[in-house]
């Protein structure tokens, strides 16, 4: 059963409660997680003072001084509800620039060979996809995200390495993470962002959030050394867009047919390694003329 008929809340302490919405990992389950915290936020509910989203579960903190333990549950109880993902925003898109390859992805070709697959072929399959960001968390701003193509799934280091660079993009398993500050790491690392997902003096120091939707654009090193002084300047700005309203798969269904049913849009071009923005695009409307 993908979700529970009704939540289950666990005390975590005697100033947070853990609401459970489901058994499984799923966007199914996730959606509705996040618009329980979106409920949670707009009702601007006495007091609770901070939400945590995670897979299948929203973590709430409250002061017991101003709401009660059964109450706050009792008001939960009746927000789950009504927690509808077609209550939430239209979801962010987010693109994020990646070099794939030689020193900054550095396993892109034992990762390429554990999975029989040329390495270009590894960092095109990558770039191609529509992720899902789950919730934010271990680190400050790494992003848990869904929808990497099933020929990418691949077991875990079976020895973690001790310290990854914060940008590393990497694969483990069927899910895709972003490094956002240096620490031990044991997915597969096939390239690298210049963008930084978690910046402590920014006004807003964490770039994902929870239900965003995240696409790689692959780009050479030349263009990776230019965004990354953009980046240090504190000029450069994320190419980020919103997207359509809230469409959750229907279970079984493929990532990306929820989509489908809505509207049916161009193919995505995905650019060659070295191949300059656009170009990609220009393949395709020459191969169509």
């Amino acid at each position: 059963m993908a979700i529970y008929p009704e939540p289950r809340f666990l005390p975590c302490g005697d100033v947070a409660v853990s609401v459970e919405l489901g058994e499984e990992i799923s966007r199914e389950v996730n959606a509705r997680v996040l618009a329980l915290e979106y409920l949670i936020g707009q009702t601007a509910l006495a007091g609770v003072t901070e939400t945590v989203p995670t897979f299948r579960a929203l973590l709430v903190y409250y002061d017991p001084l101003v709401a009660g333990y059964e109450a706050l549950c009792a008001t939960l109880g009746s927000l789950v509800a009504q927690a509808r993902p077609e209550l939430l925003p239209p979801a962010r898109i987010v693109e994020l620039p990646c070099c794939y390859g030689g020193e900054l992805g550095f396993e892109l070709d034992a990762a390429a060979a554990k999975l029989g697959l040329p390495p270009d072929e590894v960092a095109r399959l990558h770039a191609s996809a529509d992720y899902y960001v789950f919730f934010v968390g271990f680190t400050p701003g790494l992003p848990y995200m869904t929808g990497m193509p099933e020929r990418l799934t691949i077991p875990r280091l079976e020895t973690p390495r001790t310290n990854t660079p914060p940008g590393s993009v990497g694969i483990g398993g069927t899910q895709c993470s972003v490094y956002s500050v240096e620490s031990p790491g044991g997915f597969w690392v096939l390239g690298r962002t210049p963008l930084r997902l978690y910046d402590p003096a920014a006004p807003d120091p964490i770039l994902l959030r929870a239900g965003d939707h995240v696409r790689f654009r692959l780009i050479a090193h030349a263009e990776f050394d230019a965004i990354a002084a953009q980046v240090a300047a504190g000029t450069y700005r994320p190419r980020i867009e919103q997207g359509e309203p809230r469409r959750v798969a229907r279970r079984g269904e493929r990532a990306g047919e929820a989509s489908e049913r809505i509207e049916q849009g161009e193919p995505r071009r995905v650019a060659r390694r070295g191949e300059r923005a656009g170009e990609a695009s220009e393949r395709s409307e020459e191969g169509s003329r």
